[in-house]
């Protein structure tokens, strides 16, 4: 029964690895590459190679033969095994941020992200619907759209946000753009500042995608923001959630070390 039950969790581990292997590679062939799909490629690698029996045999046996070559395997093995059950306790921490649901009419504080020649991104038009919905559940709520202008956009961020919602119906009067911010930090930070200066509802509603709630509830706490800071998240495409959630699991340190 034993054998069986950890051959059951072999077999899982295994297609379960490469399964997000897929996911991973996935967002390459259009272009994303950053330290998210690199590092889960890894892992998805290293959870393959030690599940599937034959193929853990032999790098043991390959690379135990000498003594550096032996440390080394044992030193590879101890990084991924504690990146994998530090990316665990960080994604249970996602899920429960994503999970808190603000204050009722908090003002919304909209995340932005790339504008492409061609119109909003897959993500930004996430954000987009997001709070295009969460506006018309909450007549009497506002929102601030935040999001400056890089070098390689048509125009700010804020800005793209505010066309598409109006286009949606959305009273141009509920809208505030904040067009300075270069990263999340600035956008609360400016946000904040818009809300106090125009006495709007101090509880905020943070529309972003469901991975980014936990780095975003932890900038709040620095920024002292008194407020309810609930979560409205986005539909984020299976394509990129891995990608981007695991670029959190590297974010997340240098926002709580150096920031």
């Amino acid at each position: 029964m034993k054998r069986i039950i950890l051959n059951t969790v072999r077999t899982a581990a295994a297609l379960l690895s490469a399964a997000f292997l897929i996911l991973f590679i996935a967002p390459m062939a259009g272009g994303i590459v950053n330290i998210g799909n690199i590092a889960g490629s890894l892992l998805c690698v290293w959870l393959f190679c030690m599940s599937v029996k034959p193929v853990h045999r032999f790098l043991k046996k390959a690379l135990c033969r000498f003594f550096l070559s032996r440390m080394l395997y044992r030193i590879v093995n101890f990084c991924f095994a504690a990146f994998a059950i530090y990316g665990a306790v960080v994604t249970c921490a996602m899920v429960y941020c994503a999970s808190q649901a603000p204050a009722e009419s908090s003002t919304a504080v909209v995340l932005g992200a790339k504008v492409k020649n061609s119109g909003p991104s897959v993500m930004l038009q996430g954000r987009i619907n997001a709070a295009d919905e969460y506006l018309e559940e909450n007549p009497e709520a506002y929102a601030v759209l935040t999001g400056g202008q890089g070098d390689d956009e048509p125009m700010s961020e804020a800005q793209s946000m505010y066309d598409a919602l109006c286009g949606e119906g959305i009273d141009a009067e509920r809208l505030y753009k904040e067009e300075s911010s270069v990263n999340t930090t600035e956008n609360l930070e400016y946000s904040m500042q818009i809300i106090e200066e125009n006495n709007l509802n101090g509880d905020i509603a943070v529309v972003t995608d469901g991975f980014h709630q936990l780095r975003v509830r932890i900038i709040a706490k620095q920024l002292g923001i008194k407020g309810n800071v609930g979560a409205v998240n986005s539909d984020t495409s299976l394509k990129y959630l891995p990608t981007f959630a695991v670029r959190e699991w590297f974010a997340l340190p240098y926002q709580v070390l150096f920031r």
